[in-house]
């Protein structure tokens, strides 16, 4: 039986997201870099492997809260974006501006009202 992560844990998850957010947001102030859909799957996967608690997916989908939340948006949306059939990866989704990651949430929010 797996063990409830500890308060210590919860924030490192959150400091974890954080960073791959931060890492991004460098990255797109600093305009000339490489940060590719590669390069940041690979910093995400080491990310991951600091953590004893969560896994790739979780700490993903926590960086997508904090996305959201910057973005004017619900940080449930992050379950929506992870949920929903769409051709960009969830971690890719970290890589598009503020601009075009509302315009992908407000597709996605338009198609299930249109179920």
């Amino acid at each position: 039986m797996a063990t409830r992560p500890t308060k210590s844990q919860q924030k490192a998850l959150g400091n974890f997201a954080e960073a791959l957010v931060l890492i991004v947001e460098g990255a797109r102030l600093d305009g000339k870099g490489k940060l590719d859909r590669d390069a940041l799957h690979k910093i995400a996967e080491e990310v991951a492997r600091a953590s004893s608690a969560f896994g790739f997916d979780e700490i993903i989908i926590r960086a997508l809260e904090l996305r959201a939340r910057a973005a004017g948006l619900p940080g449930s949306t992050a379950e929506l974006l992870t949920l929903m059939d769409v051709a960009i990866q969830p971690l890719e989704m970290l890589l598009l501006p503020i601009d075009e990651f509302r315009t992908l949430v407000e597709t996605l929010e338009a198609e299930l009202g249109d179920i």
